[in-house]
């Protein structure tokens, strides 16, 4: 300690800094604790103390992130936060107004959220600036480079898109959300990063047919696939009226269609076709799930009113489900498993770069 305290007067830095260090140090020492070898955990806590100064020391004013040798400031931040606030409308920016507690909350989450948006795309441009160069490298084509980088000729591309589209309105536009067209294409630039990232993670973390079923098992799509014919009323009483004249032996297809509210219902006399869990809300795929094939059941209620719900066919066997029905159950479970990787992958590309937080707003 004696000696790390010996470079940090040396460097002229500033008696809070030296003392922030040994605070840090400590912390650090007593967070590592549990492990066994004490040379390891000394080490470790003035490396990472060391590092954190090291950020603090050589940060601009105001520095809230570094990723690699890039700072994020607090001043541009609030540049952002100023652009976007300006561009509300009146009612929604009283709900920023940081003269009362909701507000202050509310406004520190727009800050941190900008913060977020602007260290997540500095993360994401300079891991394809590496990838960028490692293609390069192995001598990979044209196009697999430019699937990790960002042109200027896109950027103006997709510029001339945005004009065309807007046409004499562009510069109204531009004025309603505080942008200069220079700002509006960094805008355009950080979206084009963003958009391709995305491609480039499912591409290459692409959830394989075992992940896929593995993650089937016990999840929300994880049940028989049904067939059902429904009639939808707007209440309790006029549910029991329709289940009266199904049981009195009228076709379930004609009342149906004289007064289910389902706009539908006109055509399909009701049938609602082949799903399976997770695409009806869950109050009418559980009650449904448990009648016997051509049963039909009391009133079952959802968001949408009371149904009256009659199976046609179930389907126990996932090997036996339709095409559409596997390939929508695959792209969900993807989803999710994509989803669970990008969380983890990405705090590794951020730790790649050299991601280091110094500062949040919360």
């Amino acid at each position: 300690m004696k000696e790390l305290l010996g470079i940090l007067v040396a460097k002229r830095l500033s008696v809070i800094a030296v003392l922030l260090a040994i605070f840090v140090g400590m912390l650090v020492t007593y967070l590592l604790g549990r492990l066994k070898n004490r040379f390891i955990k000394f080490a470790s806590a003035i490396a990472l103390s060391a590092m954190l100064l090291t950020a603090c020391a050589s940060a601009p004013r105001g520095a809230m992130v570094k990723i690699g040798e890039k700072y994020i400031t607090k001043d541009q931040v609030q540049k952002e936060y100023d652009r976007v606030i300006a561009s509300y409308s009146d009612e929604q920016k009283a709900k920023y107004d940081e003269s009362t507690e909701e507000g202050k909350k509310a406004s520190l989450t727009l800050k941190q959220n900008i913060l977020d948006m602007f260290s997540n795309i500095e993360v994401v441009k300079q891991k394809f600036a590496k990838l960028e160069k490692e293609y390069k490298d192995e001598g990979k084509s044209e196009e697999e480079i430019a699937k990790v980088s960002v042109t200027e000729q896109e950027i103006n591309d997709n510029l001339a898109k945005v004009k065309e589209q807007l046409g004499d309105k562009f510069n109204e536009e531009l004025e309603k959300a505080k942008l200069t067209e220079d700002e509006l294409k960094y805008k355009i630039e950080d979206n084009l990063y963003s958009t391709k990232f995305q491609t480039w993670f499912s591409e290459n973390y692409d959830p394989t047919d075992e992940e896929i079923m593995e993650k089937y098992k016990g999840s929300d799509f994880d049940g028989p696939q049904i067939n059902a014919s429904h009639i939808l009323v707007e209440n309790e009483e006029d549910a029991k009226k329709v289940k009266s004249r199904l049981e009195a032996g009228e076709k379930f297809e004609d009342v149906a269609t004289e007064v289910s509210k389902d706009p539908s219902a006109k055509k399909n006399k009701g049938v609602l076709g082949t799903f399976t869990k997770g695409v009806m809300v869950k109050e009418f795929y559980d009650a449904a799930v448990k009648l016997k094939v051509g049963e039909i059941s009391d009133p079952v209620k959802t968001k949408f009113g009371y149904h009256i719900i009659k199976l046609n066919e179930i389907v126990e066997d996932y090997d036996k489900f339709s095409d559409e029905s596997k390939k929508r159950i695959k792209q969900n479970l993807k989803k999710s498993l994509l989803s669970e990787k990008f969380k983890t992958e990405f705090e590794k590309i951020q730790k790649e770069v050299g991601y280091l937080p110094i500062k949040n707003f919360k």
